[in-house]
């Protein structure tokens, strides 16, 4: 089960692989419109 963790420390888990898309669609849908790219593993 994939866990995120948030810039603010909060984590965000889900039962199957997503993409960043889905953790951006998740925390809400102006930030999947917005979003860009993100850091996967500090990467």
């Amino acid at each position: 089960m994939p866990v995120v963790t948030l810039p603010d420390g909060s984590h965000r888990s889900f039962a199957q692989p997503v993409t960043v898309h889905d953790v951006a669609a998740d925390i809400g849908a102006g930030l999947a419109k917005a979003a860009l790219a993100g850091k996967v593993d500090g990467s």
